[in-house]
């Protein structure tokens, strides 16, 4: 069988340096990362929080400091000893999906140790991965998969789809679990597995929510379900007939169409089975088997029909309206002016930029446009002040 990261070394300084530079830019700023760098060189937390600011990051002090951390980060995994600090935890309500989360909050360095440890198994990654995964994966997203349901509806492959979430999917994910799967694809890297192994200590009973590990090794176990799936056939009239006409995962989300219902519940029955047994995973019985005729596909914070458009979510869309409703009343603080940002991409997706006011003399939701073009310009002279204020 063949293996994966046979040269991937976790002691190599021009590795750790390349993954650990990824890991810092842009987050300088943040009070919890400039104190880390202060114990590796010279500079204050302050000024490098200033600098940071600027146009100008990755000055010779911080280059110098990035080296010794590196040597830190090696010296451990060279004594098979990390050293790292245990994980404290908050709970976090999700406005969204209206869930309240427990968050992992990580140590600085076992959060670079993490981006060291997925970017020596860059190879594994490349090699299991399917193309219809589309969560915490560069070049994809939620509008990209969107827009992949809605090539799929307009070729009549989801006249018939089912919607699956797996339970507690990152607390369910044991570290004997991953550990057996890696084992089973890495092999002869002994040093890998260990430095891995040590990580998932630290995470105790599952997976941390929050974690760079734990998503990409989410996304690991789930290629496993998507090759299943697509794998599954039946034979019919001496043909083999698959039973899923297309397969998308996002996360722990997953959607399944077909043409045929009787197919799509056999591959589910299936697919329940094959989750509990090889990574201990429990689907939700809330699932059931929809024409798409009927219901539309509500997925990923959109909404596609079966005639082919591409609507917004409800509660996203009430969420987005308050934002522009705050703008206009005078709330611009600089949360807000990035929230509008954001909700900007859901209006542009769906082809939504000129809505009618709700009420008479109510201007929040006259020209979504108009309002971006206002928060970005706000933004912008915020921004060359803050820079001003940084020479």
């Amino acid at each position: 069988m063949k293996t994966y990261c046979k040269r991937a070394d976790p002691t190599d300084l021009q590795t750790i340096e390349r993954y650990a530079y990824e890991a810092m830019t842009g987050k300088l700023k943040r009070k919890d990362y400039s104190e880390f760098v202060t114990d590796y060189c010279t500079l204050s937390a302050k000024e490098i929080r200033k600098r940071a600011r600027g146009t100008i990051t990755w000055y010779p002090e911080l280059e110098q400091a990035l080296h010794w951390i590196a040597l830190d980060i090696a010296g451990r995994i060279r004594a098979r000893r990390l050293d790292l600090p245990p994980v404290r935890y908050s709970e976090r309500h999700d406005g969204m999906c209206r869930k309240v989360r427990k968050i992992g909050l990580m140590s600085v360095m076992q959060q670079l140790m993490e981006h060291v440890a997925v970017g020596c198994m860059e190879e594994l990654w490349a090699a299991k991965y399917e193309y219809h995964q589309y969560a915490s994966i560069r070049g994809k997203g939620q509008l990209k998969g969107a827009r992949r349901i809605l090539k799929w509806t307009k070729r009549g492959k989801t006249k018939h789809f089912v919607k699956l979430d797996i339970r507690k999917c990152f607390q369910s994910i044991t570290r004997e679990t991953a550990m057996r799967w890696l084992r089973r694809d890495i092999g002869k890297n002994v040093l890998l597995l260990w430095f891995v192994d040590e990580l998932l200590t630290m995470h105790g009973d599952g997976l941390i929510i929050g974690s760079l590990l734990s998503q990409f090794l989410c996304n690991y176990f789930m290629s496993y379900a998507y090759r299943f799936v697509m794998g599954l056939h039946k034979e019919r009239r001496g043909k083999a007939v698959r039973l899923v006409s297309c397969a998308l995962f996002y996360m722990d989300d997953i959607l399944l169409g077909g043409v045929d219902r009787r197919n799509l519940v056999t591959a589910v029955r299936k697919l329940i089975r094959y989750m509990r047994d090889s990574f201990g995973l429990t689907i939700k019985d809330t699932w059931h088997v929809r024409r798409h005729a009927d219901a539309p596909i509500d997925m990923m914070g959109y909404v596609i029909t079966a005639k082919g458009r591409l609507k917004i979510r409800r509660r996203v869309f009430l969420r987005a309206r308050r934002s522009f409703r705050k703008v206009w009343r005078g709330d611009r603080t600089r949360i807000t002016l990035y929230r509008i940002g954001a909700y900007y991409g859901y209006f542009k997706a769906a082809r939504i930029l000129h809505l009618r006011p709700a009420r008479r003399k109510d201007p929040a939701c006259i020209n979504i446009k108009g309002t971006q073009q206002l928060a970005g310009n706000i933004l912008g002279a915020q921004t060359r002040r803050d820079l001003r204020c940084a020479a």
